[in-house]
This record gives C-alpha cells, sequence and structure tokens, in this order.
C-alpha cells in the first residue's frame, strides 16, 4: 500500500483529535470531580450511578418524613404530658374540695381556678405546628375542639411513610385522647361537671367527678406512652437510615468520584503530549492548518 501525504496529513489529524478528546475529558473530570459524567464514560457501571442514585434520593424524602414526624410527635408528647400536669392538678384540687371541711366559698374559688385549667385544656387541645392542628385528624387547617370542648375534627390518624413498605402513624386523634371516641372518657366533661359541682357546693358531684377524672388522666397516660414508643421507632430507623445513606454514598463515590491527583497528571501529560503532536505535524507539513493552531 503506498502511503500518501493525504494519509499521513489523516494519520496526525486523528491523533490530534484523540488528544484532545482526552483532554476534554480530563477537563470535564476536573471540572466536576467526576470521572463518569455520561454514561458512555463507564457503560459497565452507569446503570449501577443511576439505582444508587435513585435510591439516595428516596432515603433524601424518608429522612424528611422521619424529621417531620419527629417534630410532630414531639409537640404532641409536649402537649399530652401539659394536659397530663394539668389533670393532675385539677384532680388535687377536686380531692381537697370533696371533704367535709370545704365549704360552698372555697369551692366556689376552687371552680374558678378549675375552669381557668379547663381553658388551657382546649387551648392544648388547638396545638398547632406549622399552622396545622396536630389533634384534628386529617382535618388539619380545622380547630378541632370549640370552646365548650366539642371536637370538630374527623376521625383518621396523619401517618407518614419510612420506608417503600412502611408507614408510621402519627396523629393522636384528638376525638380519642380528649373526647373519649368511641369508648372512652370525655376529658372536657369530666373537667366541666367538676366546675358545675365545685360551682353548686355539691359534694356528693364532686366525690363522683375523682372516677372520670382519673380515667381521664389514664386515658392522656396511654396517648403519651403511644407517642414515645412511636418517638423510639422513628429515632431507631432515622439511626439506620443514616447508616445505610453512608454506606450507599460510599459506593456511589467509589464508582462516580475522579481521582483527582491522577487526573491533574494526566491533564498535563495530555496538554504536553498534544503540543508535541502539534509541533511534529508542523515540521511534517510545511504549509498546513497546524501553523494556526
Amino acid at each position: 500500500m503506498r502511503i500518501t501525504q493525504s494519509i499521513t496529513y489523516d494519520k496526525y489529524i486523528n491523533d490530534l483529535m484523540r488528544k484532545q478528546e482526552s483532554l476534554y475529558k480530563s477537563n470535564v473530570e476536573l471540572s466536576t470531580g467526576r470521572k463518569v459524567n455520561a454514561p458512555s464514560d463507564d457503560p459497565v457501571n452507569a446503570s449501577r450511578i443511576l439505582t444508587t442514585k435513585s435510591v439516595l434520593s428516596e432515603y433524601d424524602q424518608y429522612e424528611k418524613n422521619i424529621s417531620y414526624g419527629l417534630s410532630y410527635l414531639n409537640e404532641a408528647e409536649h402537649s399530652l404530658q401539659s394536659v397530663k400536669d394539668i389533670l393532675t392538678r385539677i384532680q388535687e384540687l377536686a380531692v381537697s374540695e370533696a371533704t367535709g371541711t370545704a365549704d360552698a366559698f372555697s369551692r366556689a374559688n376552687t371552680a374558678k381556678v378549675v375552669s381557668g385549667l379547663y381553658d388551657q385544656l382546649v387551648s392544648i387541645g388547638n396545638t398547632r405546628l406549622d399552622e396545622r392542628y396536630i389533634f384534628a385528624g386529617y382535618k388539619t387547617s380545622t380547630q378541632p375542639f370549640t370552646p365548650a370542648g366539642v371536637y370538630q375534627g374527623d376521625a383518621n390518624s396523619y401517618a407518614i411513610r419510612i420506608n417503600t413498605t412502611t408507614t408510621v402513624t402519627l396523629g393522636i386523634n384528638g376525638g380519642e385522647v380528649f373526647s373519649g371516641v368511641p369508648a372512652g372518657t370525655d376529658v372536657f366533661k369530666s373537667v366541666s361537671d367538676l366546675v358545675t359541682a365545685l360551682g353548686a357546693n355539691d359534694a356528693a358531684g364532686i366525690q363522683a367527678s375523682l372516677d372520670t377524672l382519673e380515667a381521664s388522666y389514664k386515658q392522656v397516660s396511654e396517648a403519651v406512652s403511644t407517642v414515645g414508643g412511636r418517638i423510639t421507632r422513628l429515632n431507631a430507623v432515622q439511626n439506620d437510615l443514616t447508616f445505610s445513606k453512608t454506606e450507599l454514598q460510599t459506593t456511589l463515590s467509589s464508582l462516580e468520584d475522579a481521582d483527582m491527583t491522577k487526573v491533574i497528571s494526566d491533564l498535563q501529560l495530555g496538554q504536553t503530549a498534544l503540543q508535541a503532536s502539534i509541533a511534529s505535524a508542523g515540521k511534517v507539513f510545511s504549509i498546513n492548518i497546524f501553523d494556526y493552531l
């Protein structure tokens, strides 16, 4: 085969293009910090990289869900613990006023105190987080309790997804924990009945309220325990998720991150090789495009 000037010219051109392409790839790796910037860079691992990123994206969403869930549950736990404290104080007052030494005057004054505590309970029942009522079921934009303690939410409980197959219930339904729906104790009615009995100087009524107040306390205590269990579960899932994310991020880094020391070295060598090729071509061809490169 005869080696013509055209063949030699094409050989130089192809060699220069390969070197320029290699330099371009090294520059891209240097600017992005990744050795795989397109599927063609590594067809074998490109699919694994995409899959890993997809899973990490899902994990990010689960982390957001859990973070919100913990905020929600911590607010609910704090609120319900306050309810327990108020009910404890109301029980103490009821016991004191149920004795024979109490008179109409002290009971009337205590009625005012308990009435104020009742208002605090209603206010706690209407607690919000990020403008959402936490005890209203799905009706998070509706104030769950009227001043009279009437529940206006629904019977649902808010839940979040923590992985592809599992959800965790967050919502503590106000109809259950405060109003006793369907078969519990109406906390507001228990306290309201005590206020009525105190105002009427009704010793028997005050005595009778002790049982319903105790039932109310136990009902709220069970809700606090339920919330505490959910917080513990979410914390455990959050820790597992953090570990899994770290493992995946390490895997992703090994698949796509560039060795920056090698990239810089390759870039310097590539630039030297390209300049040498241009100089060589300039000597071979006296009048050609290499004079302008």
